[in-house]
């Protein structure tokens, strides 16, 4: 587009998004998400994938669904193509999309939805515990610098399943309303692609033990991978249901491609991602669970927490963990970093700063004289990480075909 590179438009467009969040009252924010989210998508709609990429075998099979129409459905589910058989909600998502004769509408799709659905809850957060503008601005920069795009652009089933996952987790978790739309989001979201199972365990697990010793439950997930693993051998052996096969044959490969990348630079940044995200939980910890809303912040800290300790066991399981590094992780470092720092603001304004600072305990004094550091730190981190989202992660692969273009 006007003969510049698609990374430079990536960058443009989130240029415009902080122009209009900065000149749209913090009430109408959501424009500029809004506007974020179809240039997003309409970048994705532009692009030309390479042709490894797995978008490129949708385009594939969508030309088959469009001459075949529900033969090719019957075919697919059949052979169990892209693993279907178990998940059909990405089956009917990508037989939908191929029914406008479009290809380029899919990753178009993809963007769309996850950026969406990522936006309304971090608009939904900032708003409900009344978040400054600057606060929700360096939160949402965090996510955008965080979440990668070309990966959801390409992968189709894997960003939205986690994605949708997330969104519903938090409104069942800290909203507390549409429950019921809720459940059937996640239902959807572990019918996408079998990744969208584990956040959705993790969110039963967080309601299980709201009320329970979180050390148990942080050595367990350090190393349910293993154990899981081993319960869906024990199910395979003694079921014959589809679905369950389906989940150990992932788990398989899972397992088959654990040294996938573990000593690349993307698998070290992301590992990095948690580290970041970890110690923002943990900083901000003590004004998210200890002010007059604590109560609606439990849950969803609780959450956050066993995601964080679950990757830590995932570690070893690079596909796993990868997926929530680069599509949980960073919506959590947004969300907590939001929440945590507008409660310290809030903390230390109420109490004023000489008593934080002089008479308050050591760990509220402690965090008051550092306050400005860690915030400079976390935009630091912020900035570098997008410098490398665009000039070492996937997005190198992203450009445009120019002779399709003219």
């Amino acid at each position: 587009m006007f003969g510049l590179p698609a990374i430079i438009w990536f960058l443009i467009f989130i240029g415009i998004f902080a122009l209009l969040y900065w000149i749209i009252p913090l009430k109408y924010s959501w424009i500029s998400y809004l506007a974020l989210t179809f240039l997003f998508a309409y970048l994705a709609y532009r692009v030309t994938p390479n042709d490894t990429d797995d978008i490129t075998r949708y385009f594939h099979e969508m030309a088959f669904m469009r001459e075949y129409g529900t033969e090719e459905l019957d075919r697919v589910v059949e052979q169990n193509l892209f693993d279907f058989k178990n998940f059909r909600a990405s089956m009917y998502y990508v037989y939908f999309i191929s029914k406008f004769n479009n290809d380029y509408l899919l990753p178009a799709a993809n963007i769309f939805i996850s950026y969406a659905l990522s936006f309304i809850t971090i608009y939904k957060a900032s708003r409900r515990f009344d978040v400054s503008k600057w606060n929700t601005f360096i939160g949402v920069m965090f996510f955008i610098s965080t979440y990668w795009y070309y990966d959801e652009y390409s992968g189709t089933r894997n960003g939205i399943s986690f994605t949708l996952a997330f969104a519903c987790a938090y409104q069942l978790l800290v909203e507390r309303k549409y429950m019921l739309l809720s459940a059937v989001g996640l239902i959807i979201a572990c019918l996408f692609h079998s990744g969208g199972i584990i956040p959705v365990v993790l969110i039963i697990l967080t309601e299980l033990t709201l009320n329970t010793s979180g050390k148990f439950v942080n050595f367990l997930l350090v190393f349910g991978i293993i154990v899981g693993a081993f319960g869906i051998r024990f199910l395979d052996s003694i079921s014959d249901n589809s679905f369950v096969k389906g989940i150990a044959g992932k788990v398989d490969t899972y397992e088959a491609d654990s040294t996938l990348g573990t000593l690349t630079t993307a698998f070290m940044v992301n590992i990095v991602v948690l580290a970041v995200v970890f110690l923002i939980l943990l900083y901000y910890s003590i004004f998210l669970l200890d002010n007059s809303r604590a109560g609606e912040i439990r849950r969803f800290y609780k959450f956050s927490s066993i995601v964080c300790y679950f990757c830590i066991g995932a570690i070893f399981s690079p596909l796993i963990f990868l997926r929530f590094a680069r599509w949980i992780l960073p919506l959590i470092g947004a969300i907590i970093f939001m929440l945590g720092r507008q409660f310290q603001v809030n903390y230390i304004r109420e109490k004023t700063i000489a008593y934080c600072h002089f008479y308050a305990p050591l760990s509220i004094s402690l965090r008051t004289k550092t306050q400005t550091m860690v915030v400079l730190l976390f935009n630091a981190f912020t900035a570098v990480h997008l410098w490398y989202l665009c000039n070492g992660s996937s997005m190198v692969w992203l450009h445009f075909d120019w002779e399709m273009i003219e």
